[in-house]
């Protein structure tokens, strides 16, 4: 499998890098596109498909390729891919809980090829990830290979995932492998440390969280962030937060589940969460990052080239828009180290969450956590 990418500010750019490829006689079968200029989705998709090219599509706030790890607009990683290694499904989610599409997807899975491997990406960042995963898993079993991230930009946190000929902002998109064919190994990581006591969600509601040890939520986060977490101190009512700190919650046979914390409510002292937790969650809050977490990411590939994969044909990165807030500049090395591990074309965006497996353990639903899948065909 020969694997390009390709990189451009307009469906124009991305023309003509085509053209110059398949002129040399390259002929890709599928492309992961990422792109954070929304009005060029339907150019985009026509060129792709006037080529015979599947495409997994996802909008960001900032995508990045190997040749640069700022964003460019579109970011396109082109794939020679024998088809009958791969199908891509589209499940719109309605008015579901996310368990059902992931039902969806991991019984097509499963149906689709004996060993399949997923790379998903989600439209409508309150479709709980975790209920995704459950229902994957439920279906296609706890060891299957799951990488993903959320689509959206982190404004609005409004994003859409697209095929050849649909597009949504409420689903999910996957991308079904045969492991059989191409081998996929990765991994999700995260870095940041826990700090300070153990807490208790003691009332919450879906995502907002009303009292945290029988206390005002949002006074317990002020109390251990300061006061400097909230970006608009003079407005009232509900405020962003800075979501550079993310709660580590416990769960049951699993990694720390990190959620950042989005919103505030002045009102009622209560705060959002990325995701809803269950009432009784313990959770502890995290230390700010420093240079190990992007040291700790990077070891962790270095870790599976040498002793799982040493080579791979492409690369995949889901990275935490978060990472990007909290590390800054910094975040560009994260993605440049992984990409010089190992040594292949690379995509990736900027994710309002992400799906992956962390060491030794089972595929879960993340924040502030960066997942990636490098990619070898058999």
């Amino acid at each position: 499998m020969i694997a390009k990418s390709i990189k451009g500010k307009t469906a124009e750019e991305i023309k003509v890098a085509l053209e110059t490829l398949t002129t040399g006689g390259y002929l890709p079968t599928l492309a992961l596109v990422f792109l954070s200029v929304m009005n060029e989705i339907e150019t985009i998709c026509s060129l792709l498909d006037k080529e015979g090219i599947a495409i997994f599509g996802a909008t960001t706030f900032a995508e990045f390729t190997e040749q640069d790890a700022e964003n460019t607009g579109i970011a396109v990683l082109l794939l020679d891919i024998n088809p009958a290694y791969f199908r891509i499904v589209l499940k719109d989610n309605g008015e579901g809980s996310g368990y059902e599409i992931g039902c969806h997807i991991g019984e097509t899975g499963i149906n689709t090829f004996t060993n399949p491997a997923f790379i998903i990406s989600t439209a409508n960042y309150t479709i709980p990830g975790a209920s995704i995963i459950q229902g994957m898993i439920e279906k296609a079993g706890a060891d299957v290979t799951i990488v993903g991230g959320k689509a959206g930009e982190m404004i609005n946190m409004e994003g859409k995932v697209f095929t050849n000929t649909q597009s949504s902002d409420n689903a999910i998109i996957s991308l079904i492998l045969d492991q059989d064919k191409i081998t996929l190994k990765g991994m999700a990581a995260s870095g940041w440390k826990p700090a300070g006591t153990e807490k208790k969600i003691t009332q919450c509601t879906g995502q907002w969280i009303y009292t945290i040890d029988d206390q005002p939520a949002f006074e317990v986060v002020k109390k251990f962030l300061g006061k400097d977490i909230v970006e608009d101190k003079n407005k009232e009512g509900i405020v962003k937060l800075s979501i550079i700190y993310p709660i580590q919650l416990y769960r049951e046979g699993g990694s720390p589940y990190m959620l950042p914390i989005l919103f505030a409510n002045t009102e009622d002292n209560s705060v959002m969460l990325a995701e809803a937790a269950p009432e009784g969650s313990l959770f502890r809050f995290s230390m700010p990052p420093d240079f190990d977490v992007i040291d700790m990411v990077i070891r962790s590939s270095l870790e599976v080239k040498e002793k799982q994969m040493p080579e791979a044909d492409a690369l995949v990165i889901f990275s935490c828009i978060g990472r990007l807030g909290s590390l800054g500049p910094m975040a560009s090395k994260e993605v440049e180290g992984l990409a010089y591990t190992w040594k292949s074309p690379m995509i990736g965006y900027y994710s309002l969450g992400e799906f992956g497996r962390v060491a030794n353990g089972k595929p879960e639903f993340h924040g502030t956590t960066v997942s990636w899948v490098a990619l070898k065909e058999k």
